[in-house]
């Protein structure tokens, strides 16, 4: 009887057990957050409508181990083994979980190699929080970065957003949200999700005005960006464009895009704030674009705009400029203007090989390695090296890294430093918490800004940076310069640049 008995029960319930003890093992070993039953990619990640979607300590890379397939298997290794280290130093840690797409879709708006980009970035910080004495301002606590899918443009971020709160009461103890991928309508769901959870997040590369808008509106709280507003960078647009007359705006009116809807409204109020004429050629991406173009520049050349402003993304971006190179109208000077999400996705290189004759194009940028040398007193020197030696020493390149490289460091440096003035020096982990980690947020305004890489970091009350450094970049057919050879112009969109000091 006893034998049937125990023999009955395990029948019973060994599924349950089965899965108890999978999760118990994760969570004693420091794994994030929840393991699902079924469907599963790796622990922590299930599969989602054919995505691997889910939070990791970079035990799982998205795709392939092997780094020469998989653009993110290089980087994710190198988090998991500082991870792992954090762990076996056996002292006191937090977490920050980076949320940003790692696998694509057709249509996406965004590359790997930009999310490898971003992780890489992320992965400098958390190296300088952990192994650089006094690092974003203290050595206590260590930092674990736990890099988060919420899949192709954040659209399943709602399975990976509850995993992230389930994981502040975890063995991870995350504390904080950094990266948020590009501004979608799901990144704002994510947002405002996460909002009502009170967990604080730093946004690397969000710039649409409407995050601003609603935390202004009291919608949602908790959500600051190193990056200034698409508004703050069409204004340094505009301010260049000071000896035209007429400007044309080429517009996608996908209506999911929140960036070119957000672009598109603030180049119009901007521009014709003197009076200036604004003409109108929109395009829908969500219907395909490849006809689109040849048409649209019969009409270019009819209206013969001082400058042609692009609203949109950067596969577009390559097919207009393409396109360009036919018009009928060869000795008509163009002067293409667009942002930096744009250009740095589709990249340098192939952008300008697709420019003609007599078209030069202008962009913002979010933050340029070039800039440092080209206004000095504009950016931090300690925050620069760091990042500049270590992107060379661990990553071997050649290089100094990118924008969305810079701005992933300096989102997840801000974390760091909210992390680092929380514990103060009691050094406890029991007093950094989400709540007190997003009370340090707000109060870095000013002389307590954050010295980035981007340029000093001050927020207002809402969460956006003041007086931002933005460059601007111009390329031409002709300009033969390396794209690290090219010298931008320093300004923000107010005309006043913060010293990158953070002195007033």
């Amino acid at each position: 009887m006893d034998s049937y008995v125990e023999r009955s029960w395990w029948q019973r319930n060994r599924r349950k057990v089965l899965v108890a003890s999978v999760v118990l093992v994760l969570v004693a070993g420091g794994v994030v957050g929840l393991a699902w039953w079924g469907g599963r990619c790796a622990a922590g990640v299930q599969e989602v409508d054919g995505e691997c979607i889910g939070m990791t300590d970079g035990s799982y890379k998205f795709g392939s181990d092997d780094p020469a397939e998989n653009p993110l298997a290089d980087v994710l290794q190198r988090i998991k083994e500082e991870n792992d280290r954090v762990l076996a130093e056996g002292k006191g840690y937090v977490s920050i979980a980076y949320l940003a797409p790692m696998s694509l879709a057709e249509g996406d708006t965004v590359t790997l190699e930009a999310t490898r980009n971003a992780l890489r970035g992320a992965h400098l910080a958390q190296l300088r929080a952990n192994r650089e004495k006094g690092g974003w301002e203290g050595d206590f606590p260590l930092i674990r970065l736990l890099p988060a899918n919420p899949g192709s443009q954040l659209q399943k971020w709602d399975p990976v957003v509850k995993q992230i709160r389930a994981a502040q009461f975890t063995p991870d103890r995350v504390v904080a949200v950094a990266g948020l991928g590009q501004s979608h309508e799901s990144t704002a769901k994510a947002i405002q999700w996460l909002s009502e959870q009170r967990i604080p997040m730093v946004g690397a590369t969000i710039t649409a005005d409407i995050f601003t808008d609603l935390e202004a509106r009291g919608e949602f709280s908790g959500l600051v960006r190193v990056s200034p507003t698409n508004t703050e960078q069409v204004r340094a647009i505009v301010q260049r464009l000071s000896d035209t007359r007429k400007a044309m705006l080429v517009k996608d009116i996908n209506q999911s895009d929140l960036l070119a809807n957000n672009l598109s409204s603030a180049f119009t109020r901007e521009y014709e704030k003197d009076g200036r004429d604004v003409v109108l050629a929109e395009y829908d991406s969500s219907r395909g674009t490849a006809n689109i173009f040849p048409g649209m520049v019969r009409n270019i050349c009819a209206a013969q705009p001082g400058a042609i402003f692009f609203s949109g993304r950067y596969n577009d971006l390559t097919l207009l400029v393409g396109a360009l190179k036919n018009r009928p109208c060869g000795d008509l000077n163009l002067r293409v203007v667009t942002l930096d999400s744009v250009v740095d996705i589709a990249g340098v290189d192939e952008v300008r090989k697709n420019l003609s004759p007599n078209t030069t194009l202008e962009y913002t940028h979010l933050s340029a390695p070039q800039a440092w040398n080209a206004v000095p007193e504009a950016f931090d020197g300690a925050a620069t090296g760091y990042f500049r030696d270590s992107y060379r020493e661990f990553f071997g390149l050649g290089s100094t890294g990118d924008g969305m490289a810079i701005t992933s460091y300096d989102a997840v440096g801000v974390a760091v430093t909210a992390i680092n003035r929380a514990a103060d020096n009691r050094r406890d982990l029991k007093s950094i918490t989400a709540d007190t980690v997003a009370g340090q947020l707000l109060a870095m305004r000013g002389t307590e800004g954050v010295r980035g890489a981007s340029g000093c970091i001050s927020f207002d009350s809402v969460g956006h940076p003041v007086d931002k450094a933005i460059s601007v970049f111009r390329l031409s057919i002709d300009d033969t310069s390396s794209s690290a050879e090219i010298v931008p112009a320093v300004v923000s969109g107010s005309g006043h640049v913060l010293p990158g000091r953070c002195k007033t």
